[in-house]
């Protein structure tokens, strides 16, 4: 994955365009993710997690920090943020809007193919801490 590479994909979140985040990953892509019970599978399940992320924040923005390459594998830092306005659907069921602001930092290793497409991903953030930011967690 090129340093393009990872800018199209802050570039198509940032644009809100679920289509062309998720063309980032191969068809056939698991990606692990702390909110998700099991691993999302395929293409389709990852542009449906990002159009899911875009109904509940519809004014979501991603930085990206760090990045480090070695081979066929990415690590990067990155910091999500974006005001709760639409249901936040989880496998447990959805949460209505709260209105509340929420900042997460976060980390991510995936690996990727010969076409630059990711083929493995994990995600690395603070769930609790999220939830506790929406006002939907007690804080501890």
């Amino acid at each position: 994955m090129s340093a393009d590479a990872i800018a199209k994909s802050v570039e198509a979140l940032n644009s809100h365009d679920a289509k062309a985040f998720a063309a980032a990953y191969a068809a056939d892509a698991v990606v692990h993710d702390p909110s998700y019970p099991q691993p999302l599978k395929g293409r389709d399940a990852i542009e449906q997690d990002v159009v899911d992320l875009l109904r509940a924040f519809p004014d979501v923005s991603l930085t990206v920090g760090p990045v480090l390459q070695d081979g066929e594998t990415f690590a990067a830092e990155y910091t999500l943020r974006g005001t709760h306005q639409g249901p936040l659907a989880l496998p447990g069921g959805e949460i209505p809007a709260t209105g509340k602001s929420f900042i997460n930092n976060a980390a991510v290793f995936s690996k990727f193919n010969t076409d630059g497409e990711v083929t493995e991903e994990s995600r690395y953030y603070d769930v609790a801490g999220l939830m506790a930011q929406l006002g939907v967690t007690p804080t501890t």
